[in-house]
């Protein structure tokens, strides 16, 4: 058994290079998932909120 650490992970590289499958694997279906797009009614409803609170700021800097 060597003590060198460097020629132990060799060795270990090695084994495990000549005990699997010499890199041959089957190919696993993934099926894709695409998100799902979102709705107009959300985008509208956020683009809603964000111009009445620019309008809240706007109102409250002018009134002040």
């Amino acid at each position: 058994m060597a003590d060198d650490p460097e020629r132990l992970v060799t060795d270990a590289l090695r084994a495990q290079a000549t005990s699997t499958n010499a890199g041959f694997v089957a190919p696993v279906q993934i099926a894709e998932e695409r998100p799902a797009p979102m709705p107009a009614w959300w985008v509208l409803g956020l683009a809603l909120l964000l111009g009445l609170a620019a309008g809240t700021v706007a109102a409250v800097i002018t009134l002040s």
